[in-house]
């Protein structure tokens, strides 16, 4: 060949190389820049979800259950209680030292919890006026999934969480609903060097879950932990499993692993309680919530799929996840079903950050109240008396056990047969102590509570051989 050939074709060569070489440089600075998008998204994003997707069997007996129970107009219970226990995981550190939340931030999340879930949680009152109004007129939603404005109803399931006064022995905890594990004491693995999903939520199953569980049937298991920082998951819950069914879904329920997973940055409410660890300030107790969720039968708003079904028929499609802080409308037509109106990025069951999401609609309460009614490890919650001070007519004649009336109170309240206790201490379910006093080792003793705000209130007696603690509502 020729030289001048050759040297054309090297020149050529040359060139072809330099513009691969721009390309790819290109191509990499648009990795670089959608991966940054990416992990900035997630940044802001305080939900991320590990829950297991469930299967097709699981769902079609839900729905069996589902459309049995409108068939029988089976009856719900008037309010659904349910006790929670917080295994809170550490290494040694001093309570109220990261990850060894102090128990006001405990009882922050317990405030979300009983607002979100009946329908007042924050930011519920900012729900744009015309929410879905078109979206629900070319759907034909029946009016009882239909505020009083045509919007897509706030659901509320009319539920309680209490945080369990007793534990599996009956004994009372000397902090409500809080038990505190020292990883040393177990010979446990710190959670924190764990760096695989997978791994880290064998190590959950297989040790921390059945060395620690107490009673499914009896209680809410919220095991709390530090994790790796290569993990993005924020909160793991199991499904309700239901009798019928055998091994399913596909990392089984069993009474050995039931329940939700949290870590510690993402419990709690900064709004709330500002004093406590979180993973920014805008943390607002939503990670459990949507994990609660998971526990009684709930799927993402967007299906777990592009545009699935959540089997919800109140919640617009979705495209995926939504994160961040969004406006509304939001995607409108992202799928074939949500025109005009887009997606519901204020549910709950989505992953925009906590204070822009605040609501369950009527289908996703009906979901949850079916798991309540049906789930054998979910149908005798709040039976067992692990929540209230509320005494049968024999314990009121047992003169050995302390009670408090009225309850509850609009006002003042009267202890009984305190005698044999030294001291009470009233504290609100932010920890606050609102009022401590010496026994005068009478049989009664009046507490007035008029100057404090409506809530739940626990009253801690302390004697010598023995601490009591009973619950109060101030209506």
């Amino acid at each position: 060949m020729p030289l001048f050939e050759i040297g054309a074709y090297a020149y050529i060569i040359c060139l072809v190389e330099k513009k691969l070489a721009i390309e790819m440089k290109r191509s990499t600075l648009i990795l670089i820049f959608v991966m940054g998008f990416v992990f900035y998204a997630f940044g802001q994003n305080n939900q991320m979800c590990g829950a297991d997707v469930p299967d097709s069997r699981w769902e079609s007996e839900f729905q069996r259950l589902i459309r049995r129970d409108k068939l029988n107009q089976e009856p719900r219970a008037s309010t659904y209680t349910i006790p929670v226990v917080f295994h809170i995981v550490h290494s040694g550190e001093a309570i109220g030292t990261f990850p060894n939340l102090d128990s006001a931030q405990i009882n922050s999340q317990m405030t979300v919890l009983n607002e979100d879930f009946n329908g007042v949680g924050l930011n519920a009152d900012t729900y744009p006026a015309n929410a879905f109004v078109n979206w629900a007129i070319a759907q034909g939603l029946p009016a009882s999934s239909l505020d009083s404005k045509g919007r897509v109803k706030i659901g509320s399931l009319d539920i309680r969480f209490c945080l369990a006064l007793y534990d599996t022995s009956g004994n009372a905890l000397p902090e409500p609903g809080i038990d505190r594990i020292d990883i040393h004491s177990k010979a446990w693995t710190n959670p924190n060097t764990l760096t695989d999903r997978v791994r880290f939520k064998k190590y959950l199953d297989n040790v921390i879950k059945p060395q620690s569980i107490w009673d499914v049937t009896k209680y809410l298991n919220v095991w709390v932990t530090d994790k790796s920082r290569s993990l993005h998951n924020m909160g793991v819950s199991s499904i309700p499993p239901f009798s019928t069914l055998e091994g399913i879904p596909v990392s089984s329920t069993t009474d050995s692993t039931d329940g939700i997973w949290c870590w510690a940055k993402a419990v709690g409410s900064y709004p709330l309680y500002p004093s406590g660890y979180y993973k920014s300030n805008n943390i607002a107790g939503r990670t459990l919530t949507h994990e609660i969720g998971h526990y009684l039968g709930l799927r993402h708003i967007w299906g777990d799929r592009p545009c699935a079904n959540d089997y919800c028929d109140d919640t617009p499609t979705a495209s995926s996840a939504n994160t961040g802080n969004p406006s509304y409308p939001l995607n409108s037509g992202s799928c074939s079903s949500n025109a005009p109106d887009g997606e519901m990025f204020m549910n709950f069951m989505d992953y925009t950050i906590d204070p822009y999401k605040y609501m369950f609609t009527v289908n996703q309460v009906e979901r949850m109240q079916t798991a309540l009614l049906h789930s054998p490890f979910r149908n005798k919650l709040g039976s067992h008396g692990l929540c209230t001070s509320t005494l049968s007519n024999a314990k009121l004649n047992d003169n050995s056990l302390p009670g408090l009336y009225p309850n509850p109170t609009a006002g003042s309240i009267i202890l009984k047969r305190v005698s044999k206790y030294n001291s009470v201490i009233v504290s609100n379910t932010m920890g606050r102590i609102i009022y401590k006093e010496r026994i005068a080792r009478e049989d009664e003793q009046v507490i007035d509570l008029s100057n404090q705000p409506n809530g739940t209130y626990y009253i801690s007696l302390f004697g010598d051989e023995s601490t009591r603690i009973l619950m109060l509502l101030k209506m």
